[in-house]
């Protein structure tokens, strides 16, 4: 029942609009997210990773596999059953904007909002555990909202410290001496008029 794994790429850009709705729902963000982590998992690794409970999974799964979001791997026999196993498309996923389309300017949206949810989910969670770290350089749980007036390289520099941010989470990899944090970046300008 093995299948050949290809490696796993690290970036898929979603072009095709039915795709990027699918991501538009913090629980399919976040089982996304638990498939990129994990790498190779089972829907009970991805229950137990989300605090969630397997049968509220599977639509969700589904969803994702339909969309090619994420891929069928292996099956593995567990407790004399087999169990489908799920690997992701890439290490991170992204999609395409387009401002002049409506339907794609609101699947942005939706998505922002869905990764603002999930995150506060975690970050609610993370806080009631007593070994939360707060502060210093080993912090592991942090929120925080600022505004800052940018000029184009004070702007290039925060979008720099983005893609390190990134970059650091796209060459992670699962081991016994790491923990896992999720982290979440809403970058937006400010549309509003300044007061003369």
């Amino acid at each position: 029942m093995s299948k050949k794994s290809k490696p796993i790429k690290n970036v898929h850009v979603i072009y095709d609009p039915a795709e990027m709705w699918v991501l538009a729902s913090p629980i399919r963000v976040e089982v996304l997210n638990a498939v990129c982590a994990l790498e190779e998992c089972s829907t009970a690794e991805i229950a137990a990773f989300t605090g969630r409970s397997r049968t509220s999974l599977y639509p969700h799964i589904e969803q994702l596999v339909d969309a090619g979001l994420i891929l069928e791997a292996d099956a593995r026999l567990m407790s004399k059953r087999w169990e489908q196993l799920y690997r992701p498309i890439a290490r991170t996923v992204g999609t395409k904007h387009n401002s002049k389309d409506p339907d794609n300017v609101a699947y942005h949206q939706a998505y922002g909002k869905a990764v603002g949810r999930l995150m506060a989910r975690l970050h609610d969670r993370a806080t009631a555990q007593p070994d939360a770290v707060v502060r210093g350089p080993q912090r592991d749980t942090f929120a925080g909202a600022s505004c800052a007036w940018v000029d184009e390289e004070t702007l290039k520099e925060i979008n720099e410290h983005i893609q390190r941010i990134w970059e650091i989470c796209q060459n992670s990899r699962p081991s016994e001496d790491a923990k896992l944090v999720n982290v979440g970046v809403i970058l937006a300008p400010d549309t509003r008029k300044k007061s003369d």
